[in-house]
């Protein structure tokens, strides 16, 4: 692999493979019991009405709302190709996303609280919201604000979807590995992002 670039997005998506195939061979179940049963020892009403905020803020319509609300912001800011990368990789990413699901066809947990009509593996919610506010991190990254601020503005972006992952398996709606195989996926994703967008750019000008 000569282009250095791609190490990190390949050694991701390796990960990934990886893991999937530990999910499909049940080598997890330990794992998953383990981390689902500490995770609810925090169990109470408060706290999942807690979750359940959370967890709508890797929702399906709240992170297309926002997509598209970080779209109009940056076309605005004439940010056209933060822009596009922006839908594009969100696009991308629930794709990815069903692709995996149908191919997987893992079902949910037994003890889910939640209605879901989906397949259980890679997450959805936390594919979605390690994609998106992943990309707001990047993007703060290329823009001229202090490093004071980007560390600080990383570190609160980073925790949401960390915080929806955890969510999704104290409500039952995943396993661990679902969420971790989720996070593995979109940091692929996010990792080749320049890459993609600039060869789709290069077609497109030699077509």
């Amino acid at each position: 692999m000569k282009n250095k670039k791609y190490y990190i997005p390949f050694t991701l998506l390796v990960l990934f493979i990886i893991n999937s195939l530990l999910v499909v061979n049940n080598k997890y179940n330990v794992i998953d019991k383990n981390v689902h049963d500490f995770v609810i020892k925090f169990s109470s009403e408060t706290m999942t009405k807690i979750m359940k905020v959370f967890t709508f803020l890797g929702s399906t319509p709240f992170i297309i709302g926002l997509c598209i609300l970080i779209f109009i912001i940056l076309m605005l800011l004439k940010k056209k190709d933060y822009a596009f990368k922006c839908a594009g990789i969100l696009v991308i990413s629930t794709l990815l996303n069903n692709i995996v699901k149908v191919i997987i066809r893992r079902p949910r947990p037994e003890y889910i609280t939640v209605i879901e009509n989906t397949f259980s593996y890679p997450s959805g919610h936390t594919m979605a919201s390690v994609t998106l506010y992943g990309f707001l991190i990047y993007y703060l990254f290329k823009t001229k604000i202090s490093k004071s601020y980007k560390i600080l503005f990383s570190i609160l972006l980073g925790i949401i979807p960390f915080v929806v992952a955890i969510s999704r398996i104290y409500l039952g709606a995943h396993y661990f590995s679902d969420v971790f195989g989720a996070m593995l996926l979109s940091l692929a994703l996010l990792t080749s992002i320049d890459l993609l967008y600039d060869k789709v750019k290069k077609n497109n000008k030699t077509n």
